[in-house]
């Protein structure tokens, strides 16, 4: 029997009383539950320092299961050694070998979820869902949790897409003229921001950019900055196709995604576009901060944080991925991406049920107990309509230029989709000759057909390898 199931045996006894399966009332001792999150004080509903939706109703929720379970809600922080990645998914792993109490909840990035899940590190939650989850739960947030056909993901977080072009509207007001300083997500609000809209607006800025300014003139001028990969990641999903779906389906030699990638390099060989050399640790172009890039690709929280544009001296406005052509005339298959996973919770499975001596299923504390305790916590609104509400006041308002970019930004709100190209470390590595290096290179020296052809099949390899699949997968 392993160590952590003698703990808990040792120290989470616990007996339920009451007979009536409706009015049971738990009494597990005055233990501490414990959620593990990237920062316990933006996390905790109860604290002032809150970042997150519907606190109000959080705050109660934790009020309601404290007083239902004789327990004590602690959000704690992951530990310096484990707050991204690798690490973190090492730690977790570690917890439950290693500790002596582990921690129940684990707050990921979902695209730590297969390397978890193949570490028998955390529990599948399929039963438990059906029987305890909420109605509510969203489909589009399930396929997050979802691993070749088992869900290990469950919280009441909408997956919302953040992610697409943020611009200067100074900059483009200066070149352009004051008339045009939104163009983009004008464009996009009239049914007409697509590849030919976005290339056009690019090659008129690129002409009336001086990208040979000297520094003391103020520093050269780009239509566009960041990293060329990010740019691949956004637009996939706007042309129809992924890089690698949730059944590690891959795509990188399908016209769509090859397309996208020849669109790219296209842009990217143009002298004074493109500068790209942002650090990898961070993918922001310093000199969109600086009003010298028109373009720069993010999230809604970049706004909002010093390392990133916080600070800017002028107008940011939001435009959605441009659509490419493979979308469909009804944009049922446009999509934006989400290749760095989304924040979702797991259960530990050093708590697993399984682990339970026959008999001994009500006196012990175990991942079905606990994912009663974790389900009571959610708060799930009546309609999607009530999360957008939300997140139009919380972050919209506040940190948008204009009503058209929070208009335009509404309308991708549901059309998010989980790609598990990240969920490698191959993937990921910042050294040469990692695969988002070598999407990096095809971008910026061409000959695309044959690198995706060489990246393919190497990715196939090792998504084989890693997740212990047949290794006739792909045929």
């Amino acid at each position: 029997m392993k160590k952590s199931l003698m703990v808990i045996i040792v120290f989470l006894l616990f007996f339920i009383v009451g007979c009536k399966k409706e009015t049971s009332n738990y009494d597990l001792g005055g233990i501490d539950f414990v959620i593990m999150v990237n920062d316990a004080l933006t996390a905790d509903p109860r604290n002032l320092r809150y970042e997150r939706m519907f606190q109000e109703e959080k705050i109660a929720k934790i009020n309601f299961v404290e007083e239902k379970y004789n327990i004590n809600i602690v959000y704690r922080t992951y530990p310096g050694t484990s707050t991204w990645g690798g690490a973190r998914e090492r730690w977790i792993i570690a917890q439950g070998k290693d500790a002596q109490i582990p921690p129940h909840i684990f707050e990921i990035t979902s695209i730590s979820i297969p390397t978890l899940a193949l570490n028998k590190a955390i529990s599948p939650l399929d039963n438990y869902l059906e029987t305890y989850g909420d109605k509510k739960f969203w489909d589009v947030k399930k396929q997050y949790g979802l691993v070749l056909g088992k869900h290990y993901g469950y919280d009441d977080n909408y997956p919302y897409a953040d992610d697409g072009l943020y611009y200067n509207s100074d900059l483009m007001a200066q070149i352009l003229g004051n008339s045009r300083k939104t163009e983009p997500t004008q464009l996009w609000l009239e049914g007409k921001w697509d590849w030919e809209a976005f290339e056009s607006l690019a090659m008129e800025m690129k002409d009336k950019l001086n990208h040979e300014r000297s520094q003391e003139e103020g520093g050269p001028q780009y239509v566009l900055g960041g990293r060329t990969y990010n740019y691949l990641y956004g637009m996939v999903g706007a042309n129809g196709t992924a890089i690698v779906d949730n059944d590690f389906k891959t795509y990188l030699t399908e016209e769509p995604f090859l397309d996208t990638v020849n669109f790219l390099n296209n842009l990217r060989e143009i002298d004074g576009m493109w500068i790209d050399d942002a650090p990898l640790e961070n993918d922001s172009q310093r000199e969109f901060k600086q009003g010298n890039v028109a373009f720069q690709n993010g999230q809604s929280w970049h706004i909002r944080v010093d390392n990133k544009w916080k600070g800017a001296d002028f107008e940011i406005n939001y435009v959605p991925w441009p659509k490419g052509p493979n979308i469909k005339e009804d944009f049922s298959n446009y999509y934006v991406s989400i290749v760095a996973g989304n924040y979702t919770f797991v259960i530990s499975s050093a708590y697993s049920k399984s682990l339970v001596p026959e008999g001994y299923e009500d006196l012990m504390l175990h991942d079905e107990m606990i994912f009663k305790i974790w389900a009571d916590l959610q708060y799930f609104p009546q309609s999607i309509a009530d999360i957008k509400d939300d997140f139009y006041n919380t972050i919209l308002l506040p940190y948008y230029a204009t009503e058209d970019s929070r208009k335009a930004h509404l309308e991708v709100f549901e059309r998010p989709q989980s790609d598990l190209f990240y969920s490698l470390d191959e993937s990921k590595n910042h050294v040469d000759g990692s695969y988002m290096i070598r999407i990096q290179n095809a971008i910026r020296f061409g000959d695309t057909r044959a690198k995706m052809e060489s990246l393919e099949s190497e990715l196939r390899e090792t998504i084989i390898e890693k997740y212990q699949l047949p290794k006739d997968y792909y045929k």
